[in-house]
This record gives structure tokens, sequence and C-alpha cells, in this order.
């Protein structure tokens, strides 16, 4: 899904018109004075409204290959109609509700359900999809978008059901849904390297281990959570999101719950670097 206003797609289009990358290892925590809510406005129809975490129209422009992070809400019988995109992919992460995907460019229908992950690769050939909620409660997604690459000649829609997700005790308290991974199916068109949902116990802690070029980002989806690795430990709350930028040498840090929590997991390649801008209509 995208909103009516959005960069240029092309394959060095979109590339040029991402500027030069800030280097830094600093941890960076996002709040919702970071974050922009996209409604029916900027999507040209009712019923969809996404947190824009990265993208287009807020500072963050992009982390690693990451250009567009969005936590979207559907509502009942309702979704975006059908538009083209290219060269790209995207990850939906079903947190909630049911998805209706249909590529009518390509003839390419799929599902995705609770706790599911589709992965939408649009690919040389692009793809024309809408995304619609035929169900009776909102849906929630979670969704990455990154560049293609390899980049595949055509569009392809791919599930992976949340059964076929392998689970583990990452650590004491932490049992972990490993979405994108060496243990998962699920491979991405990109350099997304580990895509994870942790459920934590008061008290548990996941640790986050980054080698070099490589960068993360924590959403806090449930529960307070303690950031270790700062001079001061900061309190996470829900809708936090914690973002450790691509960069030279090795990274290290911690989350603690401090009750109950969920946190996902992005961890990815050097891509774009770390890249912020003025968004497109910060004027409005």
């Amino acid at each position: 899904m995208a909103p009516m206003a959005t960069r240029s797609e092309g394959p060095y289009e979109g590339a040029a018109r991402i500027p030069p990358a800030q280097t830094t290892r600093t941890p960076l925590v996002l709040t919702e004075r970071d974050y922009r809510v996209l409604g029916p406005a900027d999507f040209g129809g009712p019923g969809l409204y996404a947190v824009e975490v990265i993208g287009p129209f807020v500072p963050l422009q992009a982390v690693g290959p990451l250009v567009t992070v969005h936590d979207s809400t559907i509502e009942p019988h309702l979704g975006i109609g059908h538009h083209p995109h290219r060269y790209h992919e995207r990850l939906f992460y079903m947190l909630a509700g049911t998805l209706d995907h249909d590529d009518t460019l390509n003839g390419i229908r799929g599902r995705m359900g609770p706790g599911e992950v589709g992965r939408l690769t649009e690919g040389h050939r692009g793809m024309v999809h809408s995304e619609w909620n035929h169900g009776d409660e909102p849906a929630r997604a979670f969704i990455l978008v990154y560049p293609a690459d390899p980049l595949p000649e055509q569009a392809s829609f791919t599930l992976l059901r949340d059964t076929d997700a392998p689970r583990d005790e990452e650590g004491a308290g932490v049992q972990t849904k490993e979405l994108v991974g060496p243990r998962s199916p699920l491979r991405p068109h990109g350099d997304i390297r580990r895509y994870t949902d942790s459920r934590l116990e008061p008290g548990a802690r996941l640790p986050l281990a980054l080698d070099e070029g490589e960068g993360a980002l924590l959403s806090i989806q449930e529960g307070r959570l303690r950031l270790e690795g700062q001079e001061v430990g900061q309190e996470l709350r829900p809708g936090m999101t914690v973002i450790v930028p691509p960069g030279p040498g090795e990274a290290r840090l911690a989350v603690q719950a401090a009750e109950p929590a969920r946190v996902l997991r992005v961890v990815f390649g050097p891509g774009y670097g770390l890249v912020r801008r003025t968004p497109a209509g910060a004027g409005r």
C-alpha cells in the first residue's frame, strides 16, 4: 500500500532522489512526534490509516534498505484500490485480521491471515494491486518496503503461514517467532537478514548483536521495556521504535522487559545508510 504521493520507484530514479547518508551507530528512539498518520485524504479512499515510521512523509527517509515502514489499519469491508508499483518488495506482517491481495496486471491473488506474512514482489514488470479487508473486523499490517535485489523479472506473491514460522526460546523468558532468518522458509528479494516477533516475560532480556554494516529496527508492540547500552537506560513504551543505523564496527544493545512485552525486530544490511531530509508535504 502507498499513499497517493510517494517517491519515484524506478531503480535509478528512486535512488537518485535519496540524499547522502549520515554516519552514526548511536541508537535513535522514535516516538509519535517523529511519525505521521496518513489517512483517507492521503490514500484517496476511506477506511485506511497508516502510521509512517520511515518514508517520504516523515524526516527519516530511509534506514538501510528500508524506504517505507508503515503500521497500517484497514477498516472492515474497505481497503486500497488498484494502483501500480515496480522494482520494490513489500512484507506484510498481519498483526490482526485478513487482507486479500489482487494483482490484476499479473493475474495473482492471495489472502493474508492473522500471524501470516505476505511477500509482495513487484518485479521489473511491476504489479497493479489492491489490498482489501473483506472481513468484519479491522485488519492491521506491519509493512516493510525495500528495493528488490536481485530484481526478479516477474511479480509474485508468497505467503508464510503462521504455523510454518519457526519458534524457539531465544533466551530465558523470551519466545521468538522467526519470520525471516536462517530457519524460516520465507526468502526476501532484498537485504532483510532477520525479522522476528518476540514475547518477553517480566525481567527477560532481548539482546541485539549487529555485525559491521548491519542496522536494526525494534518496534515496541506491547509492554514497557528499558533500553540497555545507553548511559542512562531509556524506558520504551508501545508505539515507540528503536533504530540502529548501519555503520562501521559492531553494535551491541539489549532491551529488558518491565512487564509482559512484545517486540518486532528487523536486522538488515547497509542499504542507503541513515537518510534524513525535509519530508514531502511538510508545509501542509
